[in-house]
């Protein structure tokens, strides 16, 4: 007898990162009768991509296996969930169905997951190059143990940006012993969309304090490479202590990221900045469609309902288990009765210094300092930021725990306006 065809319905996640694992475990937690697929570029299953950048590792010749093992992050381990590692999606015909992918095969789906993530922004493209310098970046396993062998070697090092990944790989090449430059054009210090000016002065000065080259403004742009790859003949010796960007080895750009995209042109949605969704995670106007994580604009209640991309751990996780959950209920597996209702917030650890952010101070008219100095960070510092004198955001550096039960405080605050 010929085989029995599976007549489940057939689920595609497309993104095998941290929103595409959570939405496969809302599936199976809800026990949907379907066969879910999960397609990743990545050969590799999901992991922790923040961590990519935390810690240094010893010198191995496995070293993005080591990697790979201790940034991993487990879930969606049922029979019902088939990983296509290695296997990325070129495009999709919503009103068909359908997904083109890398291997040139089609698949037909019944439910799709966008969870296609972000990719690193460049200024010269993956892997370009200027007239001095090959530009890399740093957002998979790969480009990991590339980044971590060239510090080991103690390289000197040019990094353009002042972000969560320019800030943390700073001070990870500094723990390898590296020399250090950082480049900032447009903002005056690390953080300062979040953060404000005052703070992120502050924290521009702690890089320099610990041996960090840090330059903004004028003094940035005259040091960065020539703007067009095609320049035949390097542009003239620009000094920095007597000496050249020529003779920097490990040019990393950090500068932001793209949402992934691409691969839905053509079916009529709203890819202005990522996959536009209304506050359950559905894709309009297909009621079998939902995206998550860093791809994903939704309605922020915290900015009034505002369209908001974020792009932090924790919101991968909500966004994922609710676009989830919100698709077993199309498929008559329970219902889902709260909207997104997501706490942003995210911390990271510079050189020692926990900086802690909550709320979204980007939607402040004012700053307070509630205790501490924002001028020596180092000794503890807890801001709370204002909106027509109502808080909705909170910011807390500190080497220690000095402030700590006022910090907790302030967020209880903000979880209950």
């Amino acid at each position: 007898m010929p085989p029995v065809a599976d007549r489940r319905p057939h689920i595609a996640v497309v993104g095998s990162g941290i929103a595409g694992l959570r939405a496969a475990d809302a599936l199976l937690k809800r026990e949907v009768d379907a066969r879910i697929v999960v397609f990743g570029d990545e050969p590799h299953r999901t992991y922790n991509r923040p961590g990519l950048t935390k810690k240094r590792y010893p010198l191995s010749d496995a070293l993005e296996s080591t990697i790979a093992e201790d940034v991993r992050v487990k879930g969606a381990e049922n029979d019902a969930v088939t990983w296509r590692l290695g296997t990325g999606v070129r495009s999709a015909d919503l009103s068909g169905r359908t997904l083109r992918l890398s291997t040139g095969e089609t698949f037909e789906y019944d439910a799709l997951v966008i969870a296609a993530g972000v990719r690193p922004r460049t200024a010269f493209g993956d892997g370009g190059e200027c007239a001095l310098h090959t530009h890399r970046t740093l957002r998979g396993l790969g480009d990991a143990r590339y980044v971590h062998q060239r510090l080991q070697a103690s390289e000197k090092v040019t990094i353009t940006g002042a972000g969560f990944v320019a800030c943390e790989l700073a001070s990870l090449a500094k723990e390898y012993g590296c020399e250090v430059l950082m480049l900032e054009a447009l903002r005056r210090g690390p953080f300062e969309s979040l953060l404000g000016e005052r703070l992120a002065t502050a924290l521009g000065r702690r890089l320099v304090q610990h041996g960090i080259t840090f330059l903004t403004g004028d003094s940035a742009r005259e040091l960065l490479c020539a703007a067009e790859p095609s320049h035949a003949e390097p542009p003239p010796d620009r000094s920095l202590s007597d000496q050249s960007l020529s003779d920097r080895s490990l040019f990393i750009e950090a500068i932001g990221s793209v949402p992934n995209v691409e691969w839905l042109d053509g079916n009529g949605l709203d890819l202005s900045d990522g996959v536009r969704v209304d506050a359950y995670m559905r894709v309009s106007p297909w009621d079998n469609v939902f995206a998550a994580g860093d791809v994903a604009r939704y309605p922020d209640p915290w900015t009034a309902g505002s369209l908001t991309r974020r792009e932090f751990w924790k919101n991968a996780i909500d966004t994922g288990d609710l676009a989830g959950r919100s698709l077993a209920s199309s498929l008559g597996y329970g219902s889902v009765t709260s909207p997104i209702g997501y706490f942003p917030s995210m911390s990271t650890e510079v050189l020692g210094l926990r900086i802690q952010i909550a709320g979204d101070p980007r939607a402040s008219d004012a700053m307070e300092v509630v205790c501490g100095d924002p001028d020596e960070p180092e000794q503890g510092v807890l801001v709370a930021y204002l909106r027509e004198g109502t808080a909705v955001g909170a910011a807390y550096l500190d080497k220690g725990a000095r402030y700590n039960s006022a910090y907790i405080k302030l967020l209880r605050s903000l979880r209950e306006r």
